[in-house]
């Protein structure tokens, strides 16, 4: 399981094999510690020394995030790569086009069945054409400006389609740093869920998250981690943001407030949408090759699939949403 401590100024402490949050020396939460995967830290939370050491010995992340969804470091054991795989990853920069068009695939694949799937609520036709028309191009592009240039059209017209739905709630296109609007705060907090799941998931397979296919490389940038969220971006994050402002599990009166010259989901909206997407990650679906796995178990399979790609042992095909 992942650990998130949202409780600000709280205390995460080791007593007796069992981690404990702490508030004012009254405990807010406990649970086995050999049962976490993961812990994000959001905000001003402490981990004493013993916890902290007990999560490295384990090798379990912890990664710190600021409470308007900024994901700014992490601390981890040491991790060998192995070389082989670290010379495949540096191989692969050579010729990235088909990975990354996998990646993208992926990603417009599960926006135009989630456009499908809201067409009936829409008060105005969704665009689902532009998505079949970069869908077809993609295999066209001779560069990765070209895939970028496809992705940067096929967006517009996602978002487009989901302000069709969401305008109600005050969304009218994607936007960030900061978010305009309750949905875009909501998008970009779910996002940086998202990319500490994938992180997690290159972690396990050994995969070095800064030797990107897709995304440009930057100082301290994980690129590779990018490269793989997009295909989890609709399915999960999206997906859940969108039926949460519908059913009215999220609401811009109730779970965000301007802050900073932004809107930012308040603690409530944090809390509501972790809860969320932690039932997400639980849940069961199925890939396209026919197995069904959690998606958290997906994003994993699919981070090891990369990285038998990478190594030439089979193809990579990527994980979309049924239609």
């Amino acid at each position: 399981m992942t650990l998130h401590l949202t409780e600000q100024s709280a205390t995460l402490r080791l007593r007796q094999g069992r981690l404990l949050v702490e508030l004012d020396q009254q405990i807010l939460a406990q649970l086995q510690a050999r049962k976490v995967r993961a812990v994000v830290v959001w905000g001003n939370v402490r981990l004493t020394t013993p916890a902290l050491a007990f999560l490295l010995r384990q090798r379990v992340p912890v990664l710190y995030a600021s409470l308007e969804g900024q994901l700014y470091g992490q601390a981890t054991a040491p991790q060998g790569f192995s070389p082989q795989v670290l010379r495949a990853q540096l191989l692969a920069q050579n010729s990235p086009l088909v990975l990354a068009q996998g990646f993208l695939e992926g990603k417009l694949r599960s926006g135009l069945t989630l456009l499908e799937r809201l067409s009936r609520q829409a008060p105005a036709p969704m665009p689902p054409q532009e998505l079949q028309a970069a869908l077809q191009a993609l295999p066209l592009a001779q560069s990765l400006d070209g895939l970028r240039g496809v992705e940067g059209s096929a967006a517009r017209a996602y978002f487009a389609g989901l302000q069709n739905v969401l305008s109600p709630y005050g969304f009218y296109g994607r936007n960030r740093r900061p978010p305009a609007d309750a949905v875009n705060a909501a998008l970009s907090y779910g996002y940086a869920v998202l990319l500490g799941r994938t992180l997690l998931a290159l972690q396990l397979a050994g995969l070095h998250p800064e030797l990107g296919l897709l995304h440009a490389e930057g100082r301290r940038a994980p690129a590779l981690a990018f490269d793989l969220m997009e295909e989890f971006r609709v399915p999960v994050v999206d997906a859940v943001v969108v039926r949460a402002f519908l059913r009215g599990e999220l609401t811009p009166s109730q779970h965000a407030e301007p802050r900073n010259g932004g809107v930012y989901l308040n603690d409530t909206g944090r809390k509501t949408l972790l809860r969320l997407l932690e039932a997400r990650f639980a849940q069961e679906t199925q890939h396209p090759k026919g197995f069904r796995k959690p998606y958290q178990e997906l994003i994993e399979t699919q981070a090891a699939r990369l990285k038998a790609a990478l190594l030439g042992r089979e193809s990579y095909s990527p994980f979309y949403l049924w239609r």
